[in-house]
């Protein structure tokens, strides 16, 4: 049964376990911050009382804290790189040029580059441009001096932005040099230093934009370097929630249709930029209206103040390149996703051939494991340097089937997974899901593929019984579950099943086996996956031996950063990480990318190793709103990477 025999994999990527563990020490770590992107509701207030509202037109908000700062800042890190020549040129040019260029040398004079600057940006086809930006106190005295204002009031295009005064010239120049090169707004504003410059391309665009910039984004607080924030209405303009034509499955509808009620609740999207010395902390944060759907339920748990990171996430080996953690949601707030999930499982399977009644035991009895609530940890790694070799001479060898299989089998990553929850649940549930996908194949029956045996009981693969396979559908494999005995080397009563896979068709993997493990570990349950079966069970020794903590992710330099209670989730990476998961190595045209891919990492300044952590809060807020911030910590090492990556 190919949904059935996969199910305990699904597994390893649901949010199951007990309620969360008593919080125990932590080291001091910045948690990831809030979103900025907007404020918990307030009560109704008057008409006259509320803010302005943003420009229908708005399609994105820039901030800058210290603009010459953060330009010093980037002209360090990009100094001497492909990137920095493109957009710096040969030499550094100051941003006091470019703001001259953009307004006249008389307005560029009384702007304070050390003062924030808010941008505001307006359509997306062709985005139009207006800034905000700050007015020393000590220049106040001199405008009337040294420009020709106006009050916008009396201006008809400009009716209704009292206070403001519009900047029609500057006094005593040379008469082609009294035009400025952009419609410009003074606002004396309403407290010391709080005096603002507005431009813009053109009238209407300052007349829709000005109030909102001075009166509602300048006064709220910028914690960051920078941060852009886009409406949520742009965010789902921008995203295709329309199935694959190819995909005519239910389980494909009911994804297109929890994003689409998940993008509906989504009310803004910042990204925001904070240097810590060399390094850099990027901040992403979502705020959604209400969290009425599946998607945002799940994602926007409320986690404790003193909430700790999982034990379990320390216990990770050393050499995970991708690490997760996550306190987890709590089974009622999962309970909408785990019923929607399920039911497109459920409903393609019947359409496949299979019972219904049997499949909705196995539902059922899948729904004790996943999607259960609490904490879950998970970790993945590869051996890159076998793969180097592997690729290297497959290539060598002309693609020869005994080097196309050591191909891909060196390619493929380890996972190990914890849940807070005594192991027997866990083997007694797996064993009952095998035992009922074979049940549902014996009472299903089996067509086989053209040219192929019929799929042994318990067997992934194959079409219903005289119906062919449907498209694309065709399954190229076929899997045989296979409980065998445990090694020695781990606990007793651990579950070892064996999948064995076999091709079906030309264009299929080799035959290969996964081995899947379920560890017990006191309280806690370790699950491992993954076709190099000593690396696995070596793994899980480390994550479940106590004596074994120098070769585990505590033991390792740089986790510091993810000690910090009170965060919902975290974990780190690497592009290295990234790519050899990414990697899969079932075709030749995927051994092929794979083999791309690694070479363009060894291209890199630091090879794609730099590993980046990162931390996750989420807030339910009173009104029904949440919000979500995450904050990654780049070293420069790592930012020169990305760059060398994205120049290629």
């Amino acid at each position: 049964m190919k949904r059935a025999v996969l199910l305990p994999l699904v597994l390893t990527a649901a949010c199951a376990g007990a309620p969360a563990s008593p919080p125990g020490g932590a080291a001091p770590l910045a948690p990831a911050a809030r979103p900025a992107d907007a404020e918990p509701a307030r009560a109704a207030q008057p008409a006259e009382a509320r803010p302005l509202a943003a420009p229908k037109e708005l399609s994105s908000v820039l901030r800058i804290a210290d603009p010459r700062r953060t330009w010093g800042n980037v002209a360090q890190l990009l100094a001497g790189t492909p990137v920095g020549m493109m957009l710096l040129g040969p030499g550094q040019m100051a941003p006091e040029v470019l703001l001259e260029e953009a307004l006249g040398p008389a307005l560029a004079e009384v702007v304070d580059l050390g003062k924030p600057i808010d941008v505001a940006v307006l359509g997306t086809e062709r985005p139009r441009l207006v800034a905000s930006l700050s007015v020393p106190e000590r220049e106040m005295p001199r405008l009337q001096e040294r420009f020709v204002l106006k009050e916008l009031k009396e201006l008809k295009e400009l009716k209704g932005h009292r206070g403001m005064l519009r900047v029609e010239g500057v006094r005593e120049a040379e008469p082609e040099d009294r035009a400025l090169p952009r419609v410009c707004a003074l606002d004396p504003g309403d407290r010391s230093g709080s005096a603002r410059l507005v431009c813009a391309d053109d009238v209407q665009d300052l007349e829709a934009a000005a109030p909102y910039l001075v009166q509602v984004v300048g006064r709220e607080p910028l914690e960051a370097d920078a941060r852009v924030e886009v409406p949520g209405r742009i965010i789902v303009a921008g995203v295709e929630s329309t199935p694959d034509e190819d995909d005519d499955s239910h389980a494909g509808n009911v994804g297109v249709e929890l994003v689409d009620a998940f993008a509906r609740e989504l009310e803004s999207v910042s990204v925001d930029l904070t240097w810590v010395g060399p390094d850099v902390e990027v901040g992403f944060g979502m705020r959604f209206a209400s969290r009425r759907s599946p998607l945002a339920l799940a994602v926007t748990p409320a986690a404790p103040r003193d909430a700790a990171t999982p034990p379990a996430f320390f216990r990770l080996p050393r050499d995970t390149a991708i690490a997760f953690y996550t306190q987890g949601a709590s089974r009622a707030e999962l309970t909408p996703l785990r019923e929607a999930f399920f039911r497109g499982i459920r409903d393609d399977m019947v359409d496949e051939g299979y019972e219904a009644s049997g499949l909705d035991r196995l539902m059922d009895r899948l729904g004790t494991l996943a999607f259960t609530g609490g904490p879950l940890v998970i970790g993945s790694g590869g051996d890159r340097a076998a793969a180097e070799k592997a690729l290297a001479a497959y290539q060598g060898g002309k693609g020869a089937p005994r080097a196309r299989k050591t191909a891909r089998g060196a390619l493929q990553s380890w996972f190990l997974v914890a849940v807070e929850e005594p192991a027997q649940a866990w083997v007694s549930g797996v064993k009952d899901l095998i035992q009922l996908g074979e049940d549902q194949d014996k009472k299903k029956g089996g067509a086989p593929a053209a040219g192929s045996a019929a799929p042994a009981a318990g067997a992934t693969g194959g079409a219903p019984k005289g119906q062919a396979p449907r498209g694309d559908e065709q399954d190229k494999e076929i899997t045989d579950p296979v409980i065998v005995r445990a090694p020695a080397a781990l606990p007793a009563g651990t579950l070892h099943v064996e999948l064995r896979s076999r091709p079906l068709t030309k264009d299929a993997p080799p035959a290969h086996t996964s081995h899947l493990y379920i560890v017990p570990a006191g309280q806690r349950t370790w699950i491992g996956f993954g076709e190099d079966d000593a690396a696995v069970v070596e793994r899980l020794r480390v994550a479940a031996d106590p004596g074994r903590d120098e070769r585990t992710l505590g033991a390792a330099p740089g986790v510091e950063a993810l000690r910090q209670p009170g965060t919902l989730a975290g974990g780190l990476f690497s592009l290295a990480g990234w790519t050899m998961l990414a990697a899969n190595g079932d075709t030749p045209e995927a051994i092929d990318d794979a083999a791309k891919a690694l070479a363009g990492l060894a291209r890199l300044p630091s090879r794609g190793e730099i590993t980046m952590p990162f931390a996750m809060t989420s807030e339910a807020l009173g009104s029904g709103a949440a919000r979500l911030g995450a904050r990654v910590r780049v070293p420069s090492a790592g930012i020169h990477d990305v760059l060398a990556l994205l120049m290629r």
